[in-house]
């Protein structure tokens, strides 16, 4: 394998293969409506949709990419999460929104190869969509369980996938209530584009290694043009955001001390007839000789800021073990 030139490694479970990008193909991303069914490809999306995306293609750039969003963080101590937390329950407790998903991160020092744990994730997380991509400056590496659509021969698929326990801990409402939040979300949207005969699964607890999730699936025959339009309105996902998402997202940009860069944005796998799409969640970024680790909780008005930590260290931990051979 010739890991110079490695633009983009993706594992896709249901498929049990590993697709290859090349570095020399990556292109700056325009607009999704112009590679929707027309080129072959990934696209590896920020959180703030504003910002600039990349697209790693079948050909050759020969233009040099000088465009990059380096981001500068420090580390966020348990107070100041807290102290977030606590700030989104004041705005919840007065109707400015019912959710928010506020994220932290975690920064070490160390010299640790990114194909390799790539590689690591891919073995001890094969359920998950596992993803490397290196956009020159810096290398992101992540094991994400939550599709965001998949569109196939008519078909598509999607999850709404929240609510954070340990294995041997039960769903309290307050998980179950976030998790509700993220169905009527994904509904909402399937009903404003008048694909309302869709198919929903019962909820199941889903396990990634040491926590479980709240699942439930969905699946509707639509057009590739309505398969596009449900994705360009699901992203970001009351999941990574919130309710109302323009109020959340505000709220996020205002009060996360943070850029989340790629974290919470997501990874699109494009064909000419099939699309699949996943949340860059369970993530890290690689740069010179730090890994900064990333995780979020969703806030709602029951949360309790201790417990909102806990939930976020027991998800830096699950990706941190990457990081062991």
């Amino acid at each position: 394998m010739d890991t110079e030139n490695i633009g983009a490694l993706i594992h896709i479970p249901q498929k049990h293969k590993i697709e290859q990008y090349q570095l020399n193909c990556m292109e700056l991303f325009d607009t999704i409506d112009k590679y929707w069914m027309k080129k072959e490809g990934l696209v590896f999306y920020p959180f703030d949709r504003s910002k600039q995306a990349y697209f790693f293609g079948n050909k050759e750039n020969k233009k040099p990419i000088n465009e990059y969003d380096l981001m500068i963080n420090d580390s966020l101590s348990k107070e100041e999460y807290e102290t977030s937390v606590f700030m989104a329950k004041q705005a919840i407790s007065i109707g400015q929104m019912k959710k928010v998903v506020l994220a932290r991160n975690e920064i070490i020092s160390g010299d640790y190869d990114p194909i390799s744990v790539f590689k690591n994730s891919v073995r001890k997380y094969s359920s998950s969509y596992g993803y490397y991509v290196n956009i020159g400056p810096e290398q992101w590496v992540g094991a994400s369980p939550e599709l965001l659509i998949h569109y196939e021969e008519g078909m598509l698929s999607t999850v709404a996938l929240a609510g954070t326990k340990s294995l041997d801990e039960k769903f309290t409402s307050k998980e179950k209530n976030e998790q509700l939040m993220v169905c009527d979300f994904i509904e909402e949207k399937l009903d404003s584009l008048d694909l309302t005969d869709y198919q929903k699964s019962a909820t199941v607890e889903e396990n990634f290694n040491t926590i479980k999730h709240l699942k439930t699936s969905y699946e509707v025959a639509c057009s590739p043009q309505d398969a596009l339009e449900l994705l360009k309105i699901l992203q970001p996902t009351s999941a990574v955001c919130g309710l109302p998402r323009d109020s959340s997202f505000e709220f996020i940009q205002d009060f996360e001390t943070m850029n989340r860069g790629f974290y919470s944005g997501m990874t699109g796998i494009l064909k000419k007839d099939s699309a699949t799409f996943f949340v860059n969640l369970r993530c890290m970024r690689f740069h010179q000789n730090t890994i900064e680790l990333f995780a979020g909780a969703g806030i709602t008005e029951d949360s309790d800021p201790s417990a909102e930590w806990e939930e976020t260290e027991k998800k830096i931990a699950s990706i941190k073990q990457l990081l062991d051979n």
